[in-house]
């Protein structure tokens, strides 16, 4: 018998995890000590926090975003500078040469 199934579906993996939460969230407000005043409170709170928690990380992610998207950009012209110049390079020193062949010629 297998104490883990690492072959599990995560569907089932997941309802399993939330399914812990649920019962976590039950036995501690069974046993909580203080008023339902007060739980209603914390929970609130902890809730304001989270949210703008998220709303912080939601403006973080933004900003890598838009950071990656311009430094690819940047990162892409920077590319396209480099050869152009190359071909612009070799183009010259090819009429070089060839002014070269036909002035022995």
């Amino acid at each position: 018998m297998k104490l883990y199934d690492r072959d599990a579906e995560p569907v089932k993996m997941v309802s399993v995890f939330i399914t812990g939460i649920i019962i976590g969230t039950v036995a501690t407000f069974l046993l909580c000590p203080q008023s339902g005043r007060e739980s209603r409170g914390q929970i609130r709170d902890y809730v304001r926090r989270k949210g703008e928690n998220l709303n912080d990380l939601q403006e973080r992610t933004v900003e890598t975003y838009q950071d990656i998207v311009s430094g690819t950009r940047k990162g892409w012209e920077d590319i396209q500078e480099t050869i152009q110049e190359a071909v612009h390079v070799g183009m010259d020193e090819f009429r070089k040469e060839l002014k070269d062949i036909k002035s022995k010629a």
